[in-house]
């Protein structure tokens, strides 16, 4: 591999050179060398962006609030503002991220063309809990090594998927994930999702009922105990099937499912595409 360019406001985030840069938009995958607890320090996006974390884990401040970021969440930026990154709770190992960016005048016209007119190119929330879609949308695009207009196509669907997700909310996220109890029943969920885990086994690791759990819990992280769960497996089956022959019905015992149909019922329904589709390139299919 050639040595990556460096973030000269950063030392220790290193990119690899963009696949593509069109249009106003960039995609690039992202290696962070943080160290645990590395002091934060002061950065400013130069674009609007959506940022996809694969691996690690980071915490995230910025004007629309903060958030503990982990794989699968997806970090919000507006161009123009100040952020900071920091690893208090990383173990030391950094942390990888899918970034995707879009000047404000390339949002605002993928806003306008998917019905969104009049709608600031701003993102109100810092954060959003996994999307599995667009986990698959990122993975698959930088899958397509510059193949005809994948990347603009991609990147409205991502777009799409981000807003519809965080439309309806009523307060930024970031403030919400000052609850701890919430993101320790988050955490949890993430280290335990491959097993058959009930809301009483999640309650009693936080130390709350079951029932006020999962109300401050929404309250907290944005979806409910039981789509964090479905999110965090659809993730572990979307890279089992990018990464090995797994079986299909393998992938779904190993990420947590018990029956086979209610995950291919789950898979369509959240990524957009068959688990089948999706494993032969299904980049086309998610688009829709």
């Amino acid at each position: 591999m050639s040595t990556l360019p460096v973030d000269p406001a950063n030392l220790s985030r290193n990119y690899l050179p963009l696949r593509r840069a069109t249009s106003g938009i960039r995609l690039m995958r992202c290696y962070c060398t943080a160290g645990a607890g590395e002091k934060a320090q002061d950065e400013q996006h130069d674009a609007c962006s959506i940022t996809l974390v694969e691996r690690g884990s980071l915490g995230y401040r910025t004007v629309a609030g903060k958030a503990q970021l982990t794989p699968g969440w997806l970090m919000l930026g507006n161009e123009g503002d100040g952020y900071a990154c920091s690893h208090e709770l990383s173990d030391g190992s950094g942390d990888d991220c899918i970034y995707l960016s879009m000047q404000s005048q390339a949002l605002e016209d993928a806003l306008s063309a998917l019905g969104m007119s009049g709608v600031a190119p701003r993102f109100k929330s810092a954060a959003v809990p996994p999307l599995p879609r667009v986990a698959a949308l990122l993975s698959e695009l930088l899958a397509d090594r510059d193949e005809g207009f994948a990347l603009e196509e991609g990147a409205l669907a991502v777009v799409g998927a981000v807003h519809s997700a965080i439309s309806g909310r009523s307060a930024p996220l970031a403030s919400a994930m000052q609850d701890e109890r919430a993101r320790s029943a988050a955490d949890c969920i993430e280290s335990r999702a491959a097993e058959q885990l009930s809301i009483e086994d999640v309650a009693q690791s936080v130390g709350v009922g079951s029932f006020h759990l999962m109300r401050s819990f929404k309250r907290s992280i944005g979806v409910t105990p039981h789509q964090y769960l479905m999110r965090i497996r659809l993730m572990r089956a979307i890279d089992l099937l990018r990464d090995t022959s797994m079986p299909i019905t393998d992938v779904a015992y190993e990420s947590g499912w018990a029956d086979l149909s209610n995950f291919l019922r789950t898979f369509r329904r959240d990524v957009g595409c068959t688990p089948g589709d999706f494993r032969r390139g299904g980049r086309k299919l998610l688009l829709g």
